[in-house]
């Protein structure tokens, strides 16, 4: 196991939330997207409602959220890749799983899921690099190729960051959670570096 994925589960709980939230945010515009093209505004606008809930659940303790119907909607979000023949149907899948993930550790469960997000996000930008660029076959130029590749650079700078932000705080701060957000949002722009 590398020495990132020991600092994820090392984190405390909340911390670990946090962390699965930020990585979904940054997600989250290649669901939105793929909502767009298919016409489906409201499941765009439900699984942002989603992210905001464990936003604030996070921000404030005493808020009463009932995670475990938001769970079940969550689920409802999850496109079925069978329906739709273009490949947004992958990116977007990829976000609500992030999204349930990060939903599941709120509610203080699949404390060792947080790993799953960053893998998730680390194998939704090598899926889009294969599909849309030209990859070489050998299997060590293939790993170089990817692991240099600009996308998998942000996303690793982007990982590190949350993680030292997080790890920074020793207790949820609403302003740092805040500015946390606003950051793993990015104005818009996805871990595909897309936008809606």
């Amino acid at each position: 196991m590398s020495a990132f994925f020991q600092q994820l589960k090392d984190l405390a709980p909340w911390q670990q939330t946090a962390f699965a939230t930020a990585l979904a945010e940054r997600m989250y515009p290649n669901y939105a997207l793929f909502c767009q093209v298919t016409e489906q505004p409201e499941q765009a606008a439900q699984l942002k409602k989603s992210l905001m809930l464990i936003w604030e659940q996070l921000a404030n303790k005493a808020s009463t959220i009932n995670f475990e119907v938001q769970l079940e909607r969550l689920a409802d979000l999850i496109p079925n890749d069978a329906d739709y023949e273009m490949y947004g149907v992958y990116p977007a899948i990829d976000a609500a799983m992030a999204a349930h993930t990060a939903m599941e550790l709120a509610m203080g469960t699949q404390a060792e899921e947080v790993t799953r997000v960053s893998r998730l996000m680390r194998q939704t930008i090598i899926s889009f690099i294969e599909a849309t660029e030209e990859v070489p076959e050998d299997e060590k130029a293939r790993r170089k190729a990817l692991n240099d590749h600009e996308l998998m650079q942000f996303d690793r700078e982007f990982q590190d960051e949350v993680l030292e932000q997080i790890s920074a705080m020793k207790h949820p701060q609403k302003d740092k959670l805040k500015a946390l957000r606003i950051m793993a949002q990015n104005d818009g722009v996805s871990c595909l570096g897309l936008a809606v």
